[in-house]
């Protein structure tokens, strides 16, 4: 089954959001360096969560963080509708999605606000700012062609 869903997507590509974890290859000489760095990535980020609950006006909570190959994955869950993952290795992305248009507008404004009070420099704002997309999943119609050929495709199961 296919639901059509909003998502609002931002793609940190000038690396300003301020809970970027750096690349760093894990080796024995600098792995307390690299928990350090992850530690403050991570701190930072919720930092910028609760900034961002705060703005969305909604508590948003914690259900769970994965690596998928190298990167990071912090995943958050709203209480009216939709999630929010967040991979927080450079380059950061933030995915939120929403069944409802307006909820992830509504969203995508409040992650602006954010990042006109969390990011220093105004060209990188306006960058990030312009980053930050609103897209709808295309819902397939069915069309009387697809109707057809499912018609016969279970005409031919039944017999």
């Amino acid at each position: 089954m296919k639901s059509k869903h909003t998502y609002v997507v931002l793609i940190d590509l000038p690396e300003a959001l301020p809970f970027e974890l750096p690349l760093m290859k894990a080796d024995p000489n600098n792995i307390g360096e690299l928990n350090q760095k992850a530690q403050k990535a991570e701190e930072a980020l919720f930092q910028f969560i609760e900034k961002l609950e705060k703005e969305f006006k909604e508590d948003f909570s914690f259900i769970g963080e994965d690596v998928i190959g190298e990167k990071f994955y912090k995943r958050f869950l709203f209480p009216n509708g939709g999630f929010l993952e967040v991979m927080y290795q450079t380059p950061a992305a933030l995915i939120a999605h929403f069944i409802e248009k307006n909820r992830a507008e509504k969203f995508s404004n409040s992650l602006k606000k954010i990042i006109d009070k969390t990011v220093k420099e105004d060209k990188v704002k306006m960058i990030l700012k312009n980053l930050v997309e609103v897209n709808t999943e295309k819902e397939e119609s069915l069309t009387y062609e697809k109707w057809t050929k499912l018609t016969k495709i279970r005409s031919m199961t039944l017999e």
